[in-house]
């Protein structure tokens, strides 16, 4: 589990351990110290309120966007924006129910994006000339 001074590499909801304080931290920041216990060591535990579903949707829920498989284009704003990559994971918040993407790049590296975020890229045989 992540300490104070560490760099966070994904973005998510965290916990602190000392005291229960709930926090946000983006991709690329560092984790803080615990705003109740400053200049004490303290570790941050992710807060997982997800959980995994299949392309099946049971009850109210709206179907995923996109499948696992699919080629998608960020074109929400920020630094990677334009890139492209594969689904490989559908999340649905079990509070919002609205779905999560985990879309993996050609770098290896990876993102979790809403729908709103992405673009399905057809491939050149599905295209209408």
């Amino acid at each position: 589990m992540p300490h104070n001074g560490e760099t966070n590499r994904l973005f998510g909801f965290y916990k602190s351990l000392c005291c229960g304080k709930e926090i946000v931290i983006p991709e690329g920041k560092d984790f803080p110290d615990c705003p109740n216990h400053p200049k004490l060591t303290t570790i941050w535990k992710p807060i997982v309120h997800d959980k995994i579903v299949d392309s099946k949707v049971a009850g109210d829920v709206a179907a995923p966007r996109f499948k696992i498989g699919d080629s998608v284009m960020v074109v929400a704003p920020g630094r990677r924006k334009g890139k492209r990559g594969g689904v490989v994971k559908i999340v649905e918040g079990s509070l919002d129910h609205i779905h999560r993407y985990h879309v993996i790049f050609p770098n290896g590296t990876w993102t979790r994006c809403f729908g709103f975020e992405l673009e399905l890229i057809q491939d050149e045989s599905s295209k209408c000339a």
